[in-house]
């Protein structure tokens, strides 16, 4: 399968923001079987993100305002890229600014 002219062996891959950056479920998902990983969004400088609360539950589902929480390109590129590069699957970063 081909997506802008990047090669990936399946079309299944985690949505952004609900997978971390791979680390997280690489104890119950076999990251070599996904087409690739999407990162959670990574910032040029760490975001704290929203305060408490961050979850609201409703009726028919949850809000979330999380705020896009992250360490930062420094930190993904020292900690988690080099976890991801172990796996035989495409990396997807999502960079938000």
């Amino acid at each position: 399968m081909d997506i802008a002219g990047i090669r990936l062996k399946n079309p299944v891959m985690p949505a952004s923001g609900t997978f971390g950056s791979g680390q997280e479920y690489s104890g119950f998902v076999d990251l070599n079987q996904l087409g690739a990983v999407v990162t959670k969004g990574v910032s040029c400088v760490p975001w704290e993100g929203n305060p408490a609360p961050r979850i609201m539950e409703t009726a028919s589902g949850m809000i979330n305002a999380v705020g896009l929480q992250n360490p930062g390109i420094d930190v993904f590129i020292e900690r988690d890229l080099p976890f991801l590069r172990q796996f035989d699957t495409k990396v997807i970063v999502n960079i938000c600014g």
